[in-house]
């Protein structure tokens, strides 16, 4: 199970989406950071948080990427995603473009975010583990 949060002072929904809804994903969830504790409990459950950072830009007027490193700092499985591509006009590739155009990321963490969005999907293990191998094939040259 999932929840779509992504609202100024959000904090206590999150916590009822990881404690009383226990769900393994939070769509979006950048307010998490407002939260040392939250912070710490996401990343001990392994939860996974969808960010995407074109839409970000419409309604925060930032594709947060240092909020994205944050995460990554934390620990916290955030991977990059595309929200609603047909009314934002961007799909994955152009939300990667967009966050490597205005905040440098090492290749090790656009590596960590993809496999961040791999390892919390809900796709079986063995699956899983065929993308994660070709992410480290594909990058093996770079790493």
């Amino acid at each position: 199970m999932h929840c779509d949060v992504n609202q100024i002072d959000i904090v206590d929904h999150i916590w009822q989406c990881v404690r009383d809804i226990e769900v393994d994903r939070i769509d979006h969830g950048i307010n998490a950071l407002e939260d040392e504790k939250l912070c710490t409990e996401i990343a001990k459950r392994g939860l996974g948080l969808t960010v995407c950072p074109v839409s970000n830009r419409f309604v925060v007027q930032s594709l947060t990427s240092s909020e994205i490193k944050k995460m990554l700092q934390k620990n916290m499985k955030v991977g990059i995603n595309s929200d609603d591509p047909g009314y934002f006009r961007a799909y994955l590739s152009d939300n990667f473009l967009a966050l490597i155009n205005e905040t440098e990321f090492s290749l090790n963490e656009i590596r960590q975010l993809n496999y961040n969005a791999f390892e919390t999907s809900w796709l079986s293990q063995e699956r899983k583990d065929e993308y994660l191998k070709q992410i480290d094939e594909f990058g093996r040259p770079w790493f």
